[in-house]
């Protein structure tokens, strides 16, 4: 099961499972993961947990979301991945992950997968073949 180390600014540690699908972190109190920083939104971002992958996304919020000290809008997170959200510093870890990092950084470059540009999630779908001689 994934996990988030969470260190705050008094370097306070805590450990969070991650539950299967849609994990919403942030300020307000009824999220899955609160975040105690006046800096954090209070739903800053969503972490979701599926059988292959786990990508975090940013929910709009005004000082962002950063893994591995770049500010993104959604990517696939990998073992080992560094997240900060306000003061807070997020390690993330897992045992069962099915592909490494080098295989996250790929997924855009696989043939037959496709970034839809919009979303920025890749998404599978057939390569268009043709029957020799024929177009």
């Amino acid at each position: 099961m994934p996990k988030l180390i969470m260190r705050d600014a008094q370097s306070e540690t805590r450990e969070v499972l991650l539950k299967p699908h849609a994990n919403v972190l942030g300020r307000d109190a009824t999220n899955d993961v609160v975040i105690d920083s006046s800096s954090a939104s209070r739903k800053h971002a969503r972490i979701t947990v599926e059988p292959a992958f786990v990508t975090i996304e940013d929910l709009g919020s005004s000082n962002g979301t950063f893994v591995n000290g770049v500010r993104i809008d959604r990517q696939v997170l990998a073992h080992g991945d560094e997240v900060r959200i306000g003061t807070f510093e997020i390690r993330f870890e897992t045992e069962d992950q099915q592909y490494t990092v080098i295989h996250a950084e790929r997924l855009p470059t696989v043939p037959g997968m496709l970034v839809d540009l919009d979303r920025d999630m890749p998404t599978v779908r057939e390569t268009p073949t043709s029957r020799r001689g024929k177009l």
